[in-house]
């Protein structure tokens, strides 16, 4: 559903934007006596499907937990979360409720009978090209800045606000103009995209022939502007929605598969040298055992159940050598036989976070109790301890097993026996 209830019109209409910060108590009341005195046709709203149907009270409770175990989404769904908490505050510090200004744009327009149109980017699409867009160092920087943020660090003397000039940008695209600095992708799928793809849909109702009222986060205002003047600079509607791929170069993919070559030549390289298979066999048993212990004790350490440590700890030898699966993913889809998750945690979230007097530890085990942070905690920390162990390895258990076969030396000798070896089963091959 894009549009409601949008009379049907075939002449010439018109687009006035509407800028506001969505938490100013004034941004409201401009949207409600603007609305009221002009009467437009249709009331535009920055907001998508499921916005709308949250800011209505109709969003399901149950969220699809699945997708918050596919790839990166459980880091978009954090910088999501995160992003949201800050908005969320802020709104307590003035006493007004986040998206208030689109609430009375809705609440205002329906009250007239008038129609209310979605013209904003899903913003499941939004945060997935958000972070698809951004090196792994951005990422770093923006999830590591704001959960420090979260927990009080490193925030100094808070700023006073001056809610005047807070109107002249919304709180999230204020935020992106300061990751723009080190993220232009990231700042071209946050405010730059959705610019074109909201005046996109402002183009189409004025070419339909209504006369609209848009309501939009005052940092969009200067760019959906500058693309209903000129609508020939609009980018295709095709280039705006989508899945993006994310960069051609993955650091983490590039290492994962590094480590499992590693792996499997070490495993290949002492078979071709005649190695006893007694000693592979401890090799390949220490790091089954090595793995699934790092894994499963920080998988139970974030509140995971045991039957979801277990896996996580019983799986993670392999994924820890295949860069495209991890333990956790695992550990995560058996957590949710125990675990349902919704919306209201978000919320949940923020109200302990909120808590400026409870200690750090305390904190953290409130959050924990919440079914959705303890799905992503299981998740990330099964991953983590694998990594420790897969780095550890080679430090620490393989020079202990290498004392049975002569120390490390003699593993040396046998690799480079093993690489001898075929070579030269290759050379008669093709000789």
């Amino acid at each position: 559903m894009t549009d409601r209830q949008v009379p049907q019109e075939t002449t010439a209409g018109s687009v006035r934007l509407v800028g506001t910060a969505h938490i100013s108590a004034d941004s409201v009341t401009e949207v409600e006596e603007t609305i009221e005195r002009e009467r437009p046709d249709v009331v535009a709203v920055e907001l998508d499907e499921g916005r709308y149907r949250q800011l209505k009270g109709e969003l399901p409770d149950d969220l699809d937990a699945g997708d918050l175990l596919r790839g990166n989404t459980v880091f978009q769904f954090l910088a999501y979360w995160m992003l949201s908490y800050v908005q969320t505050r802020l709104g307590e510090r003035f006493d007004i409720e986040p998206g208030a200004d689109m609430r009375a744009a809705v609440e205002t327009a329906e009250s007239l009978g008038l129609g209310v149109a979605l013209v904003d980017r899903e913003i499941q699409t939004t945060i997935q090209r958000f972070w698809a867009r951004m090196t792994l160092l951005e990422k770093l920087k923006l999830v590591g800045s704001l959960f420090l943020g979260m927990f009080g660090f490193g925030a100094g003397e808070e700023e006073e606000l001056d809610m005047a000039e807070l109107t002249d940008a919304d709180v999230v695209t204020a935020m992106m103009a300061e990751f723009r600095r080190f993220s232009p992708g990231g700042a071209e799928a946050l405010i730059d995209e959705r610019d074109a793809y909201i005046a996109h849909k402002l183009l189409a109702l004025r070419e339909g022939g209504h006369d609209v009222i848009a309501v939009v986060g005052a940092g969009h205002r200067e760019g959906i502007e500058r693309y209903l003047a000129d609508p020939a600079s609009l980018p295709p509607m095709a280039s705006l929605v989508g899945k993006q791929t994310g960069r051609r170069f993955s650091i983490y993919k590039a290492v994962g598969y590094l480590i499992a070559i590693a792996f499997l030549a070490f495993f290949f390289l002492l078979v071709m040298a005649g190695a006893q298979s007694d000693f592979l066999l401890r090799v390949f048993a220490a790091w089954f055992l090595f793995n699934g212990v790092f894994a499963f004790s920080l998988a139970k350490l974030a509140g995971a159940h045991w039957p979801s440590a277990t896996v996580g700890g019983a799986i993670a030898w392999m994924t820890s050598i295949n860069p495209l699966l991890a333990p956790g993913w695992f550990a995560g889809y058996v957590e949710l036989r125990y675990q349902r998750v919704n919306v209201a945690d978000i919320g949940t979230l923020n109200e302990i976070l909120a808590d400026e007097e409870s200690p750090i530890t305390d904190l953290f085990g409130r959050l924990l109790d919440v079914p959705l942070f303890r799905l992503i905690a299981v998740v990330a920390a099964t991953n983590i301890g694998s990594i420790i162990a897969t780095l550890l390895f080679p430090l620490v258990v393989l020079p202990w097993l290498a004392a049975d076969v002569g120390g490390v030396g003699a593993i040396a000798d046998l690799m480079v026996e093993g690489a001898r070896n075929s070579a030269e089963l290759v050379w008669r091959a093709v000789s």
